[in-house]
């Protein structure tokens, strides 16, 4: 299985990110991934995905599950006071068995407003 591209949508710097949220299905008939019990992190890098971690977001630290068994969590709100640039993320659930598995994977553009330069 290769993870979904999802690509956020452009923020400017120093702005309020709404938030993104996210349904996980799985196979043919789109069956709910059942989320209970399990950890979820996302990562952002700037530049490459190899590169410096801008922002680490854990379920109660920048990730909220609204419906565990109908797979939705959501990236929480916050300020966006990053550089500008292209942060590379991916999600990463651990299940309760310990399977661990990258669902979404994808970018974020953080580009310069003019009025706070």
């Amino acid at each position: 299985m290769n993870p979904t591209t999802y690509k956020i949508n452009d923020q400017y710097k120093s702005d309020s990110f709404s938030g993104v949220t996210f349904t996980l299905k799985e196979g043919a008939d789109k069956t709910p991934i059942d989320l209970t019990g399990a950890l979820i992190l996302s990562q952002f890098r700037k530049k490459e995905v190899t590169g410096a971690i801008q922002e680490t977001l854990s379920i109660g630290s920048g990730i909220t599950v609204g419906d565990a068994t109908g797979g939705v969590f959501s990236f929480d709100a916050f300020v966006l006071d990053w550089d500008t640039g292209t942060f590379f993320y991916d999600i990463q659930i651990t299940f309760p068995n310990g399977d661990v598995k990258t669902y979404v994977k994808g970018t974020l553009n953080v580009i310069q407003d003019i009025t706070n330069v």
